[in-house]
């Protein structure tokens, strides 16, 4: 444009000064810094406007300087981030099946969740049956990798697999299977994590420590681009943890596997080369996508101080979507959540990513969520071109400031973890699952009052919806038994007094021959002892919420109808409907079935309708103008028809005339700070619901 340097010279520039007079004049007396402030579960107080005077540091290029702003000059430009979902399948055939029309689909990576049986090395012949949905993919030996992705160039696709207390036996039969091959991926084996996940390590540190090193050893020699270290905070953010408490743990435990692999021999520019790290995405969008900056920050400086080179500074972080925020009701609002979850992690700069399905949690997903959660990332990558540009959160006042503060407050977590004697200790003393478990507290008391809105759960309750078909999925477990017998071959495995990267190969060439993973794992660990701690209470923000639905459907399910509320209307719409809206909503987050009346003109007429609801409890909905009329009057009518009525107020009494509600009968008040689970709960209990 010929003026374009004069475009804006006709506005004056705002100050902040002259913002904060009008800020202050809009609030209408309210405190300034108790509106305007936001205090998070990370213990960082949020300004309500950033502007340039609060960047007092410079702000680095990509590729650089900690690689807060993306470990690439180039970014996604050159690099896009991988599209890696998981697949549903228990069989090597059936996942195979899905794996290949996933590739045909966009999807470059995977990651398999192992079944509980292949995660710690038992074969599936001798494993208990589960009744759980999602078990995951069954692994025994090299011939169901071979299964598993037969006709898939696995020298093309990332492949990431999760495992639990055990990680060489999968990654020989992988090897055995895919000889030949230059895998990339890696193997995520996180001996600590699972400790902290499940309370129990059916064996101890140090030999899991010496397995750490003998599979790292071997990758870092014959697969370098398939890692075998892995530290996972999904166990972490499932529980409850912030920012803080996840970037904290994670980076206390992948000390810990510094120090045990430096300790046996293996330098830091193979150990970083051979860690990888998952976060979690959740639906705190500016929170991720600085926590996903702040972690390349920790980890450059940590490399750092172990005496790392530049290039060993650079983080392999992978997302996965928070599974801790999803909902059973109003499931497809899943959806929504998990896109603005892969949008913080595209920011932030993830490497690689996967979306759960937006049914995860209820059953095993079909071929349309698993599509969905796919091309939700294909969206963001294809039509939203977030490929195209290196960083889009560079030179953010408010990014730049978040990222700053939370990896100060991250690192503070983790010295003092590190204080304690390092993560292990602190597991064992249980300081990391208190801190998380009390962040956990706060979280739920703010959705318990709704200070922290659940859509279609704590908020907003969907009342005609009809629950999910569940999975009709056959039992294989069976013929997957017989055919495991078949291809496993019962000759003994023995790797003598082999340790580091020649025990792993031996262990490869006797899954070659047919050895099964508890045959391999036998070989490599004969430990017999085991580790305990408390462990994390892995849990869903408003499971508690949904508890309280499925008792009240199961309620109506039993006895023809739902638990019942009336709501007492008084006079015409606009004097009644701000506050039944409010006690409908409230109320039906429980599953209550709500009476709402028109509008009454009297507190009999209220009183003879409510008789007629078959209700116990009652909600007066009117004005603070009308109320020191009406409670008492309307309490004392629907007593008088029936003495056992519980009669609520909607809204905060003025103090100056409960003591005449409380005369006249009146239980109490509910608000919008009245503690929504709980008056729920003891109302529901009262019923008999509970």
């Amino acid at each position: 444009m010929k003026n374009e340097k004069n475009l804006f010279a006709e506005f004056k520039a705002s100050t902040y000064e002259e913002w904060y007079a009008e800020a202050v004049k809009l609030l209408k007396g309210a405190p300034f810094d108790k509106k305007m402030y936001t205090n998070t579960p990370e213990g960082i107080k949020l300004k309500p406007i950033y502007n340039k005077e609060d960047m007092t540091f410079e702000v680095s290029l990509p590729g650089y300087d900690g690689y807060v702003r993306g470990i690439n000059p180039e970014g996604n430009r050159a690099h896009p981030w991988k599209i890696s979902q998981e697949i549903y399948a228990e069989t090597p055939e059936d996942f195979n099946k899905q794996l290949l029309e996933a590739l045909n689909k966009g999807q470059n990576s995977v990651d398999i969740v192992l079944d509980n049986a292949s995660a710690h090395a038992v074969d599936a012949d001798k494993a208990e049956k589960e009744n759980s949905i999602n078990k995951g993919l069954s692994i025994s030996t090299a011939k169901d990798f071979d299964a598993a992705f037969k006709g898939v160039e696995t020298d093309c696709v990332d492949i990431i697999i999760h495992t639990g207390s055990a990680a060489a036996d999968i990654a020989a039969a992988l090897y055995a299977s895919q000889k030949g091959k230059n895998l990339k991926g890696g193997i995520l084996f996180d001996p600590l994590g699972e400790l902290a996940k499940s309370g129990e390590l059916p064996r101890s540190i140090e030999c899991a420590y010496n397995e750490m090193f003998a599979l790292a050893s071997y990758n870092a020699e014959n697969m370098k681009d398939f890692t075998s270290i892995g530290v996972d905070t999904m166990p972490y953010s499932n529980a409850g943890a912030s920012a803080v408490e996840e970037l904290g743990a994670a980076f206390a435990t992948a000390v810990a596997y510094i120090r045990a692999m430096l300790e046996r021999g293996l330098d830091i520019e193979k150990i970083a080369s051979q860690i990888r790290f998952r976060f979690s995405a959740g639906s705190n969008f500016f929170m991720e996508i600085a926590k996903f900056r702040a972690a390349r920050v920790i980890w450059s400086k940590i490399i750092g101080e172990f005496g790392g080179s530049a290039q060993a500074q650079k983080i392999k972080a992978g997302v996965r979507t928070s599974i801790y925020n999803k909902t059973v009701f109003d499931p497809y609002v899943n959806m929504l959540r998990t896109s603005t979850e892969a949008f913080s992690g595209v920011i932030g700069g993830a490497e690689s990513m996967t979306v759960g399905a937006f049914d995860e949690i209820i059953r095993r997903p079909d071929e349309f969520s698993q599509r969905i959660a796919r091309n939700q990332q294909i969206i963001l990558q294809d039509e939203c071109n977030l490929a195209e540009v290196v960083d889009p959160a560079g030179g953010s006042y408010y990014v730049e400031n978040l990222t700053r503060e939370l990896a100060g407050k991250a690192w503070e977590f983790f010295t003092k973890i590190e204080a304690e004697g390092g993560m292990l200790k602190a597991l064992e003393s249980s300081s990391v699952q208190d801190a998380v478990a009390a962040t956990a507290a706060a979280r739920k008391k703010l959705y318990d009052t709704r200070r922290s809105s659940v859509v279609g759960t704590n908020n907003y309750a969907n009342m005609l919806e009809k629950p999910l078909d569940a999975c009709k999925c056959a039992d294989k477990s069976a013929e997957r038994a017989e055919k495991v017998k078949a291809d496993r071959s019962e000759n003994p495995v023995d790797i003598g007094q082999s340790r580091g990267a020649e025990a792993v190969a031996k262990l490869v060439k006797a899954a070659e021959g047919g050895a099964s993973i508890s045959m391999l794992e036998a070989a490599i660990c004969k430990c017999a002892s085991s580790l305990k701690v408390k462990k994390l209470n892995a849990h869903r923000a408003v499971e508690h919420f949904e508890a309280l639905r499925k008792a009240s459907a199961k309620y109506r399910a039993e006895h023809g109808g739902a638990p019942k509320i009336f709501l007492a209307t008084m006079g015409p719409l606009l004097q009644h409907k701000a506050r039944a809206d409010f006690i409908r909503g409230f109320f039906e987050v429980g599953g209550f079935d709500v009476i709402y009346p028109n509008g009454f003109a009297t507190p009999e007429d209220a009183a003879k309708a409510f008789a007629e609801s078959g209700a116990k409890y009652a909600v007066i909905c009117s004005t603070d103008a009308t109320y020191p009329e009406l409670v008492p009057a309307v309490t004392k009518a629907i007593k008088a028809i029936k003495p056992e009525a519980i009669v609520y107020m909607a809204g905060a009494p003025a103090p100056e005339a409960e003591e005449s509600y409380k005369a006249a009968g009146y239980d109490g008040a509910i608000s919008i700070k009245s503690n929504n689970y709980e008056t729920l709960k003891a109302a529901l209990s009262a019923l008999g619901v509970l």
